[in-house]
């Protein structure tokens, strides 16, 4: 017996994604480890907490290393270490460097 065509689009499968990590990987900026590298992809903030970090250093496309993570961040940006709160870490957006 067939289905009408609204009963299997309602019942029929539908092909699930394929299991494992997702081609991009990103994850906000808070949710990495020490002792971890990240490249930053995208940075969410007010704009003069974005024109401060990238006055600072940080800013998309550069590779930063996470330092300590007991109260807020402690990053490595190009040799200086750089410390954020969660609020302003959890609106970076970066992608995880394979060891």
């Amino acid at each position: 017996m067939r289905l009408p065509p609204f009963l299997k689009r309602l019942f029929g499968r539908t092909p699930r994604p394929a299991a494992g990590p997702s081609p991009c990987d990103s994850c906000p900026l808070a949710a990495c480890a020490a002792g971890s590298r990240a490249t930053v992809l995208c940075i969410v903030c007010p704009a003069h907490d974005a024109h401060r970090l990238r006055t600072l250093g940080l800013f998309e496309g550069v590779t930063v290393g996470v330092v300590d993570t007991r109260s807020g961040l402690v990053l490595d940006v190009r040799g200086s270490r750089l410390a954020l709160g969660a609020a302003i870490a959890a609106g970076i957006t970066v992608q995880p460097l394979r060891a």
